[in-house]
């Protein structure tokens, strides 16, 4: 059951709750809500999507300001013969406000651009009723002490489980136009990551019934009557081996004494009370052990760690036509525990115990074409390799890498007012392994649209929505089957400055 608590904590937050991969948000700027497809772009938010773009600006500063709203759940529907009809679990996430900057300085044919964004994790996820393996484990009890004679049909528990997770990273580096055509880019990013798990596992009780025990099927603590139970049982076992020992020694007296029946009884006695003292030593030991296990606990753990990413990246520019690549290589990531509390045991948790988070490496690749002047279409790829990376819990051997198919259109219907929408494909290949109650992510389309209006020469205000749609996943656990579904929709509103 430790185990079960603690994985649900840190699965809590183990997967990014924006778009990209596995635990990389590519979503970094208004105009990827509205538009999606960015990867060829060389607006105000190409410093991240195609910095090599940004090459082919105007001399001068270029400014995007974003901030986007998400409101996420992660649902569990499960199966079980533990349960008398199927059970419910949900994780909610509520992001009010996810910041990015980005910013390009452009001079001849030399553009240095920057970003500052939340490239991973992002929020706090609250299972305010735990999840499947957790509640499965609780339940099991009852049957427990049912065949230990002590009859039981009811449990109750209370758990509070959050985790947040947050990567900040910040991106630097230059872009060079080597002719009309095309442009290289060099670069890095540093990347700083938080996460913290909050646990509480308190007052789990269950409705045990013994008269010879007293317990009559009211609802008690667990823990303090697992206790009681085990003295008792230990002072049972205790007065049957003394009895065992006293019959032992009459067997013997009678023995001696040439009377073989008596001898015979008193020695089946005393076998029977041994056999007694041991079951009852046992039944002990099992309820103190079950005792430790459902008394109140906390985990309180914060985890911090760095990383530098190489970036590098070409673009093409022929009259109506923009093609940009960008590759990320991997982030070898070192997180180490400052903890408060590990009250549930698991030396994985103690205070400054290290851990590997990497970001697995990437490529994106884009192209952006006019059809008309007023009517532009686009369509992407990205790969992560995710099979690369250092992920927690040996993940990695459970993922093949991530791909991501992207499109998106735009049209300028008014002299300042573009209206633009685009999709984005997303397929995780992960097997069985993978996921869980603890983690899960599914394959999902995300749907954006939304408007950009320029205010004036100098300011273009972007609004969008975004909304992705995600498959179920289904799986068999010990304890029954499990069903998962995910729902995430988001909102964003930037300025684009140019100066």
């Amino acid at each position: 059951m430790k185990a079960q608590i603690i994985a649900v904590i840190t699965g809590a937050v183990a997967a990014s709750v924006f778009a990209g991969g596995l635990n990389t948000n590519t979503n970094q700027s208004i105009a990827y809500q509205r538009h999606v497809m960015r990867y060829a772009t060389t607006d105000n938010d190409a410093p991240i999507f195609n910095p090599a773009g940004t090459a082919f600006m105007e001399d001068g500063w270029h400014v995007s300001l974003n901030s986007q709203a998400f409101w996420q759940t992660r649902t569990i529907y499960t199966e079980s013969p533990l349960f008398d009809e199927e059970k419910k679990f949900e994780g909610k996430a509520q992001i009010p406000a996810m910041p990015s900057l980005l910013a390009t300085w452009h001079r001849g044919d030399l553009a240095i651009s920057g970003y500052f964004g939340i490239v991973g994790g992002g929020g706090k996820l609250d299972y305010k009723k735990g999840i499947p393996s957790f509640e499965a484990a609780v339940a099991q009890i009852p049957g427990l002490l049912t065949k230990n004679g002590l009859t039981t049909t009811d449990y109750s528990a209370d758990l509070s489980l959050k985790g947040t997770s947050y990567i900040f990273g910040f991106g630097l580096g230059a872009a060079y136009r080597i002719n009309e055509m095309f442009s290289a880019y060099l670069g890095a990013k540093f990347s700083y990551a938080i996460n913290h798990y909050e646990g509480k596992l308190q007052n789990v009780q269950v409705n045990p019934k013994n008269a010879q025990l007293g317990l009559d099927g009211e609802m008690v603590k667990a823990a303090v009557t697992f206790n009681q139970l085990s003295e008792t049982l230990a002072s049972y076992a205790e007065q049957a081996a003394e009895g065992a020992q006293k019959a032992a020694a009459a067997a013997k007296q009678y023995e001696a004494a040439g009377d073989k029946a008596t001898a015979a009884q008193y020695a089946a006695k005393a076998n029977e009370l041994k056999e007694s003292a041991k079951e009852y030593a046992i039944k002990s030991k099992t309820f103190e052990a079950v005792a430790e296990q459902v008394s109140d606990k906390e985990l309180d753990v914060e985890q911090t760690g760095w990383g530098i990413t190489p970036l590098a990246g070409i673009s093409f520019k022929y009259k109506d036509l923009t093609a940009g690549i960008k590759l990320e290589y991997n982030t070898s990531i070192e997180m180490k525990n400052d903890t408060k509390k590990n009250e549930v045991g698991l030396a994985a948790y103690d205070d400054g115990v290290k851990s590997h988070s990497d970001i697995p490496a990437s490529i994106y690749m884009g192209l952006t074409y006019a059809l008309f002047d007023n009517f532009r279409i686009s369509a992407g790829y990205g790969h992560w390799f995710d099979w690369y990376a250092d992920l927690p819990g040996d993940q990695e051997k459970h993922a093949e890498g991530t791909d991501e198919f992207l499109g998106g259109v735009e049209a300028d219907i008014l002299t300042r007012l573009t209206v633009s929408g685009g999709f984005q494909i997303s397929q995780y290949h992960l097997d069985d392994e993978y996921m869980s109650d603890m983690s899960f992510i599914m394959d999902n389309v995300t749907l954006g649209c939304g408007l950009a209006f320029r205010a004036t020469d100098w300011i273009k205000i972007n609004v969008a929505y975004f909304h992705s749609i995600y498959d179920d996943w289904k799986e068999k656990e010990a304890y029954g089957s499990n069903t998962y579904k995910r729902t995430s929709r988001g909102v964003g509103i930037g300025a684009d400055l140019d100066f």
